[in-house]
Protein backbone atom coordinates (compact mmCIF):
# COMPACT_ATOMS: atom_id res chain seq x y z
CA UNK A 1 0.00 0.00 0.00
CA UNK A 2 1.40 3.41 -0.98
CA UNK A 3 1.91 6.02 1.71
CA UNK A 4 0.30 9.39 1.37
CA UNK A 5 2.47 12.45 1.02
CA UNK A 6 1.46 13.65 4.49
CA UNK A 7 2.43 10.30 6.01
CA UNK A 8 5.83 10.37 4.31
CA UNK A 9 6.44 13.90 5.59
CA UNK A 10 5.40 12.90 9.11
CA UNK A 11 7.78 9.93 9.08
CA UNK A 12 10.55 12.10 7.68
CA UNK A 13 10.05 14.65 10.48
CA UNK A 14 10.17 11.87 13.05
CA UNK A 15 13.46 10.57 11.62
CA UNK A 16 14.88 14.12 11.63
CA UNK A 17 13.85 14.56 15.27
CA UNK A 18 15.56 11.28 16.17
CA UNK A 19 18.75 12.33 14.35
CA UNK A 20 18.72 15.71 16.09
CA UNK A 21 18.14 14.09 19.47
CA UNK A 22 21.12 11.80 18.89
CA UNK A 23 23.39 14.61 17.64
CA UNK A 24 22.50 17.20 20.30
CA UNK A 25 20.86 15.40 23.23
CA UNK A 26 20.53 18.45 25.44
CA UNK A 27 19.90 21.58 23.39
CA UNK A 28 18.22 23.33 26.32
CA UNK A 29 21.43 23.03 28.35
CA UNK A 30 23.42 24.44 25.43
CA UNK A 31 21.13 27.47 25.21
CA UNK A 32 21.40 27.93 28.95
CA UNK A 33 25.19 27.90 28.65
CA UNK A 34 25.04 30.52 25.87
CA UNK A 35 22.74 32.67 28.01
CA UNK A 36 24.95 32.46 31.08
CA UNK A 37 28.03 33.21 28.96
CA UNK A 38 26.26 36.26 27.55
CA UNK A 39 25.31 37.47 31.04
CA UNK A 40 28.89 37.02 32.22
CA UNK A 41 30.21 39.04 29.27
CA UNK A 42 27.73 41.86 29.87
CA UNK A 43 28.41 41.95 33.61
CA UNK A 44 32.17 42.02 32.94
CA UNK A 45 31.65 44.89 30.50
CA UNK A 46 29.55 46.81 33.04
CA UNK A 47 32.08 46.18 35.81
CA UNK A 48 34.93 47.40 33.60
CA UNK A 49 33.00 50.59 32.78
CA UNK A 50 32.22 51.25 36.46
CA UNK A 51 35.89 50.68 37.36
CA UNK A 52 36.98 53.08 34.61
CA UNK A 53 34.58 55.74 35.90
CA UNK A 54 35.84 55.35 39.46
CA UNK A 55 39.44 55.67 38.30
CA UNK A 56 38.83 58.99 36.56
CA UNK A 57 36.39 60.40 39.11
CA UNK A 58 37.24 63.65 40.79
CA UNK A 59 35.37 65.07 43.75
CA UNK A 60 31.95 64.37 42.25
CA UNK A 61 30.20 61.11 43.12
CA UNK A 62 30.40 58.41 40.49
CA UNK A 63 27.19 57.24 38.85
CA UNK A 64 27.38 53.46 38.49
CA UNK A 65 25.92 51.68 35.49
CA UNK A 66 23.76 48.65 36.17
CA UNK A 67 22.50 45.82 34.00
CA UNK A 68 18.99 47.25 33.68
CA UNK A 69 20.31 50.58 32.38
CA UNK A 70 22.36 48.85 29.69
CA UNK A 71 19.40 46.74 28.57
CA UNK A 72 17.16 49.84 28.50
CA UNK A 73 19.77 51.69 26.44
CA UNK A 74 19.83 48.87 23.92
CA UNK A 75 16.03 48.67 23.78
CA UNK A 76 15.56 52.44 23.46
CA UNK A 77 18.55 52.92 21.13
CA UNK A 78 20.18 55.33 23.60
CA UNK A 79 23.62 55.46 25.17
CA UNK A 80 23.17 56.88 28.67
CA UNK A 81 25.24 54.08 30.15
CA UNK A 82 28.19 54.79 27.86
CA UNK A 83 28.58 51.15 26.87
CA UNK A 84 25.35 50.44 25.03
CA UNK A 85 27.04 50.11 21.62
CA UNK A 86 29.58 47.60 22.93
CA UNK A 87 26.90 45.67 24.82
CA UNK A 88 24.71 45.60 21.72
CA UNK A 89 27.60 44.15 19.70
CA UNK A 90 28.13 41.45 22.36
CA UNK A 91 24.41 40.67 22.21
CA UNK A 92 24.33 40.53 18.41
CA UNK A 93 27.37 38.26 18.29
CA UNK A 94 25.71 35.93 20.80
CA UNK A 95 22.51 35.87 18.74
CA UNK A 96 24.47 35.11 15.56
CA UNK A 97 26.26 32.22 17.32
CA UNK A 98 29.30 32.51 15.09
CA UNK A 99 27.38 32.75 11.84
CA UNK A 100 28.22 36.43 11.31
CA UNK A 101 31.41 38.26 12.15
CA UNK A 102 31.59 41.63 13.84
CA UNK A 103 32.55 43.16 10.50
CA UNK A 104 29.42 41.76 8.84
CA UNK A 105 27.21 42.99 11.67
CA UNK A 106 28.68 46.50 11.48
CA UNK A 107 28.27 46.56 7.69
CA UNK A 108 24.61 45.48 7.98
CA UNK A 109 23.98 48.23 10.56
CA UNK A 110 25.63 50.83 8.30
CA UNK A 111 23.44 49.72 5.37
CA UNK A 112 20.33 49.93 7.55
CA UNK A 113 21.23 53.44 8.73
CA UNK A 114 21.96 54.56 5.15
CA UNK A 115 18.58 53.20 4.03
CA UNK A 116 16.83 55.02 6.89
CA UNK A 117 18.53 58.30 5.93
CA UNK A 118 17.56 57.77 2.31
CA UNK A 119 13.92 57.15 3.26
CA UNK A 120 13.90 60.28 5.42
CA UNK A 121 15.29 62.35 2.55
CA UNK A 122 12.67 60.96 0.16
CA UNK A 123 9.88 61.70 2.64
CA UNK A 124 11.18 65.25 3.13
CA UNK A 125 11.22 65.78 -0.63
CA UNK A 126 7.60 64.61 -0.93
CA UNK A 127 6.42 66.70 2.01
CA UNK A 128 7.72 69.97 0.60
CA UNK A 129 4.78 72.14 -0.32
CA UNK A 130 5.21 74.39 -3.31
CA UNK A 131 2.81 77.20 -4.03
CA UNK A 132 0.73 76.80 -7.13
CA UNK A 133 1.44 79.14 -9.95
CA UNK A 134 -1.34 81.61 -10.73
CA UNK A 135 -2.24 80.00 -14.03
CA UNK A 136 -2.82 76.62 -12.36
CA UNK A 137 -5.42 77.96 -9.96
CA UNK A 138 -8.88 77.49 -11.39
CA UNK A 139 -11.63 79.72 -10.22
CA UNK A 140 -15.18 78.63 -10.95
CA UNK A 141 -17.26 80.94 -13.08
CA UNK A 142 -20.77 81.18 -11.66
CA UNK A 143 -21.78 83.95 -13.98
Amino acid sequence: MALSNAERQRRHRERQKQKLAAAAPNIAAQYENVGSDLREKLYALIEAENTRRERYATLTPVQHTDFRRVILDIALNENRSGIAETALMVLLQALCMGESSEKEILEARRQKEALAVKKTENRDMREQVTPLAAHYVRVPNFG
